[in-house]
């Protein structure tokens, strides 16, 4: 409790001097150089993370692209200047104003400083954060973003709807997601048919848009990962992929936030005793529709990392309520979460981030290739 009380007081004084989003910023960029200390960062793009750098260096290009309709990252990156094996830069730009973003939200939800920087510790030491800056090139960061300025601005419809457009521009698979939004929307609605009837137009509209525009990019691109690639086997077989990821899709949902999946179990507990449905219907919805994903996909890992929120709604219900004395033990399982081996599941693969962590372990047991 003094560290927690100091760090409070101290973050308390940068925010009276800096502003509280300055003091976002500095918390997240102090929080992305010591995850990138605890994992090895990548110096260049990897596997698909070369289809995005290759995007980067011209986004309307007629050369083929496997990836060719996400096309938001690579065009930000383009306009930046930060073109090819840069775009690793964009991406970790974009992973530290989402981590500034968590610290912001949780603050204002009026929950201490240190508090809020215990929740972005959470996402920044978990494949959330992670994936971009030891993957070189995978621009999941800004997904990220984009679904939390769409959880906390679904009250205005336009930039709700706006984002969702940006959001399948950058990664398609958002889409797992509009179950929780649309019960979201359903839930909070005083008029549940005038609030059908906007959905109905909004959600419609983007869809055509976004429909539109992959005609556009298939009409001067050919692009691999396009409906056929992902139905056309479950046509013949609906388990065609499935049956490749099954016995790791378990511990793919564990690698996404490991030891500290303890708290969303707590929060959900605590629900429960306190017979509070309504974010009970939520974690099931975003949870379920996400591990979905592995019947079209095989990506393990990357895929359900989707399921973010989970821990949002989970860390901002144990802040407020405290159950179980959550404040005397949630600091010891997220210390305890940095040394476990961080993983990364794709199908039958399992692959060993080397981190600190891992290099350790290896050290001890004396196995691996550690380098």
């Amino acid at each position: 409790m003094y560290y927690a009380t100091k760090i409070n007081s101290t973050l308390l004084r940068y925010e009276r001097k800096i502003g509280r989003h300055g003091t976002a910023l500095l918390v997240a960029i102090l929080l992305l150089i010591l995850a990138a200390i605890y994992v090895r960062p990548a110096l260049e793009t990897v596997t698909m993370g070369r289809a995005y750098s290759a995007l980067s260096v011209d986004p309307f290009s007629e050369e083929p692209n496997n990836i060719g309709y996400r096309i938001l990252t690579p065009l930000i990156s383009y306009a930046l200047g930060l073109k090819g094996e840069l775009i690793i830069v964009t991406n970790l730009l974009f992973a530290w104003t989402f981590l500034a973003a968590v610290y912001l939200y949780i603050r204002a939800s009026y929950i201490s400083a240190a508090e809020a920087v215990f929740g972005t510790a959470a996402f920044t030491f978990s494949l959330v954060t992670l994936t971009t800056i030891y993957y070189g090139g995978y621009c999941d960061s800004a997904t990220y973003l984009i679904i939390l300025g769409m959880w906390i601005l679904r009250s205005n419809s336009k930039v709700f709807y706006i984002l969702l457009f940006l959001g399948l521009l950058n990664r398609e698979s958002i889409i797992f997601l509009l179950p929780w939004f649309i019960f979201l929307g359903f839930s909070e609605a005083d008029n549940k048919l005038r609030t059908g009837a906007k959905m109905l137009l909004g959600y419609g509209l983007v869809f055509v848009l976004y429909y539109l525009f992959r005609m556009w990019v298939s009409s001067f691109r050919p692009v691999g990962l396009d409906f056929e690639y992902y139905f056309g086997p479950i046509l013949e077989n609906p388990l065609a992929y499935f049956n490749k990821s099954y016995g790791y899709q378990g511990l793919g949902y564990f690698t996404v936030f490991k030891a500290t999946w303890i708290f969303v179990f707590a929060a959900a507990l605590s629900f429960w005793n306190k017979r509070m449905t309504r974010p009970l219907i939520e974690i099931f919805l975003i949870l379920f529709f996400v591990w979905t994903q592995m019947f079209i996909a095989w990506d393990s890992s990357r895929m359900l990392t989707l399921a973010f929120p989970v821990m949002l709604i989970s860390l901002l219900h144990l802040f407020k309520t405290n159950p179980y004395n959550f404040r005397n033990w949630g600091y010891l399982v997220l210390f305890f979460n940095l040394i476990i081996p961080q993983m990364y599941t794709a199908a039958h693969i399992i692959e060993f981030m080397r981190s600190i962590a891992y290099i350790s372990v290896s050290l001890f047991f004396a196995v691996g290739n550690i380098w």
